[in-house]
């Protein structure tokens, strides 16, 4: 009787220490750093799917603002460089998009623009110039201390999926 209870012990413990190693075998998610001079911006990250469309972002940008003050968000002055350091990673270029966005998270200007930049991404960094392009004049209704929420999207190819982070920040 004591070696089948034996026996039954040893092949459950096989069967969850297999179980374990394959979950901790999986891809890790990629991560990204972001940062205006020494000022660390708060990455958004939106994963392999779900990432396209208008809504999709928004939702993303409304979960992460939850029990946040939109006037607490970063500054970032136009004409700063922002750069974006791939840490787990390798992509060849990404995508930089500018959008904005109201207090609900709402993204009000044009969703489908072309992007704000194509930077070439260099020993892990990519380095933009974060412009003022969108007429401030426009979205003033929106503006929080006379400065507008910008979404920045960021778009890069992963193994062949595109992957997709954001950051908010306040333009001044």
């Amino acid at each position: 009787m004591k070696k089948p209870k034996r026996l039954l012990v040893i092949i459950v413990s096989l069967l969850v220490a297999t179980m374990l190693s394959a979950c901790v075998s999986g891809t890790e998610e990629p991560k990204i750093k972001i940062h205006s001079g020494s000022e660390e911006l708060n990455p958004i990250y939106y994963g392999d799917i779900n990432n396209k469309e208008q809504e999709e972002m928004e939702e993303r940008l409304k979960d992460f603002m939850v029990g946040k003050r939109f006037s607490d968000l970063p500054t970032v002055a136009y004409g700063d460089k922002i750069q974006v350091e791939a840490l787990n990673f390798k992509t060849e270029e990404i995508e930089i998009y500018d959008y904005v966005v109201d207090e609900n998270a709402n993204i009000i200007s044009e969703y489908a623009v072309n992007p704000l930049s194509v930077s070439t991404v260099e020993e892990g960094i990519a380095t933009f110039s974060f412009e003022e392009i969108i007429d401030f004049d426009t979205y003033q209704d929106y503006a929080i201390e006379g400065k507008l929420i910008h979404a920045l999207l960021i778009r890069c190819e992963i193994d062949g999926n595109t992957f997709a982070f954001s950051t908010l920040v306040l333009g001044d």
